[in-house]
């Protein structure tokens, strides 16, 4: 018989659990869920069992109903939705029946841990922990007595028991490579786009989100050297740059590392990467593709970590034919073009050149705005350079890169992030949405050197951050984006605890384990005080098993006698063992030598702990069974 608190409880579980897993949940399930919850709620007040046909129709109606929505969602979110469908059923089904409750409570085990294909932030593995144990409640209650419905703390001390063991099996045990992977579709990506405009940031630096962090392992860049290169732009078609469709994979170019420091990327779904400069080693399932950018081997749809060491110098040149693609341009830019050409004759290097477009940009008072003038569609690069004079970093990475074109000299448009903001509490750097910027690279002798006129126009933008380049007016309006109010320093706590969480738990993988075990190695100390600890441990749980025994025992006894005796009447639970035979020997006079036998056994049982009067009653249980079969 089910314990009567089990369906109060698996509902709230499913519940529960519905709000953990909605990311992955379309509307129109959600809607269905909560009905079927909300009707399977009335039913079992009204306690009325639903019939097993209208069960069956509504299950081959769902599974209709989700093959119909397959082209609008991926194959993961499908099965997410038809696993909770099979629960929810389930849970609608069961009325009384002990067999389809175990099914349920696995099913329920299954579909928490799908939570983590969804978010793995700190916050969220919280939420999966606290449903976890709502479960194991729920488990508990399959074998707890009918009446019995509270949960005994006492019972929780296996729990922690175990969990040392968890600990050492998470720290331990291999760690394999899936054998598939999925990528999440028709997701709308977040960061940087894949084709830049001159207007084409504004709308990121309005994002107070977490793009990613970062944690060096020794010198730290100063601030204005955090240049994150993300994407490469090298067509350019009059309005907007695009990328070169030819990402083929590339060896790290072999030179001595800088900085050496470990990235967590927050989910962005693109396959994109941020790095320093010019990458001599990576780590992790990464991949240098062309123009030194670093990409991810799947598309990243949840968090992710990996290690790189940059020199933090420019990218060295690949083929001549990178150069040849860096001049091509489209001259729909009159004005700008017979800048280049005069700048050019005054000035021949490419690093004479740059110096030159740096005082063009100073003494022609440009200005930095979040807010530029809105650009017809043709010569935009002439209307910003010679009618506006305002614009973002997107606008002087366009025109720049416009101008070094036209003068002969290669160039393409970088688009990253710029800065980040160190956090004392963890000692890492968060680099946020709003840092997200553009500039340009140019070639010269071999390498592609960095310009960037914000550095010229915004000065305040490379070494405090973005609000300190704009004015007041500009700065209130970010602002309103990004208030933290009195909260500010709690959310910095807990953002530091999730950061580690991400760098402890969700990058642990073969590499950390080959350090530990490298460590290890190295410390013969530690496996000697390991040795110990685990040999006092064993000695100190086996010590407890044998003291537990004989109170199992008795425990076991009379779980078992309770089973074999309702038959012939229920037990009061303020009843002791002793007066609940007596009793028993009241109502049935014809079985009063057995259970008068029974009585004497058990009570020398109890006292005296005598294995001779455990088999006794045993025998005599046996004796009372076979007699209550035979009436029955």
């Amino acid at each position: 018989m089910l314990n009567p608190a089990f369906i109060p409880t698996a509902l709230l579980v499913q519940l529960m659990l519905l709000a953990l897993l909605q990311e992955g949940l379309s509307w129109w399930s959600s809607l269905v869920l909560m009905g079927i919850l909300l009707f399977k709620y009335i039913s079992f007040k009204a306690q009325q069992k639903v019939r097993m046909m209208t069960i069956n129709a509504l299950a081959v109606m769902l599974c209709l109903l989700l093959l119909s929505q397959l082209w609008q969602q991926d194959m993961q979110d499908s099965m997410l939705q038809l696993l909770f469908f099979s629960a929810a059923l389930r849970l609608f089904s069961i009325h009384s029946e002990l067999p389809h409750a175990k099914k349920l409570v696995w099913v329920q085990y299954f579909l928490i841990t799908t939570g983590f294909m969804l978010n793995q932030s700190l916050w969220f593995a919280s939420a999966v922990f606290l449903l976890f144990f709502c479960n194991l409640y729920l488990h508990y209650l399959l074998f707890a007595p009918v009446q019995q419905s509270k949960f005994r703390w006492t019972d929780i001390r296996l729990l922690l028991w175990v969990m040392p063991f968890c600990i050492a099996l998470f720290v331990l045990f291999p760690r394999l490579p899936p054998l598939w992977q999925t990528e999440r579709q028709h997701q709308a990506q977040t960061g940087l786009a894949d084709e830049l405009s001159l207007g084409g940031l504004e709308r990121l630096v309005q994002n107070d989100s977490l793009a990613f962090r970062v944690e060096f392992a020794n010198e730290k860049p100063a601030q204005h050297e955090l240049y994150w290169r993300a994407k490469v732009f090298e067509a350019f078609n009059g309005q907007d740059w695009l990328p070169d469709l030819q990402r083929t994979p590339q060896q790290p170019v072999t030179t001595a590392g800088r900085y050496q420091y470990q990235l967590v990327v927050e989910p962005h779904f693109q396959r994109s990467l941020f790095s320093l400069g010019q990458v001599s080693q990576l780590q992790g399932q990464v991949q240098t593709v062309a123009a030194g950018l670093i990409e991810s081997r799947q598309q990243i749809s949840r968090r992710f970590s990996y290690s790189l060491t940059s020199n933090g110098s420019a990218v060295a040149q690949q083929n001549t034919e990178e150069a040849k693609r860096n001049l091509v341009l489209r001259h729909s830019n009159p004005q700008a073009s017979e800048l280049a050409l005069q700048l050019k004759q005054q000035h021949t290097t490419a690093s004479a050149y740059a110096r030159a477009l740096y005082q063009y940009f100073e003494q022609q008072q440009f200005s930095y705005s979040l807010r530029p003038p809105v650009l017809n569609q043709q010569a935009q690069v002439d209307q910003f350079l010679f009618q506006h004079k305002v614009g973002f970093c997107g606008h002087y990475a366009s025109a720049a890169a416009y101008l070094f074109r036209a003068a002969g000299i290669p160039a393409r448009v970088v688009a990253g992030y710029q800065g980040g903001v160190w956090q004392t509490q963890g000692d890492y750097l968060q680099v946020l949405q709003k840092d997200a910027h553009a500039w340009v690279e140019y070639l010269e002798d071999g390498y592609w050197r960095r310009f960037d006129a914000t550095v010229i126009v915004a000065p305040l933008r490379l070494t405090q951050g973005l609000s300190d380049a704009l004015s007041l007016s500009e700065r209130q309006f970010l602002d309103q984006f990004f208030q933290r109010g009195f909260l500010g320093s709690w959310l910095q706590q807990l953002e530091w605890l999730d950061y580690y969480w991400s760098v402890w738990v969700l990058s642990f993988d073969q590499t950390e384990q080959r350090f530990i075990w490298h460590y290890f190695k190295t410390m013969p100390w530690l496996w000697i005080a390991t040795g110990i600890t685990t040999s006092l441990l064993l000695v100190l749980i086996i010590y407890l098993w044998l003291q537990r025994s004989s109170q199992s025992q008795n425990v076991l006894l009379r779980q078992r006698m309770l089973k074999v005796l309702r038959p012939y009447g229920e037990k009061a639970d303020y009843q002791s063992m002793e007066s609940y035979l007596r009793q028993l020997t009241a109502l049935h006079p014809a079985l009063s030598t057995e259970l008068n036998e029974l009585l004497s056994a058990y009570q020398r049982f109890e006292f005296a702990e005598q294995q001779e009067q455990l088999q006794q009653c045993r025998k005599l249980l046996h004796q009372l069974a076979k007699h209550n079969s035979t009436v029955g």
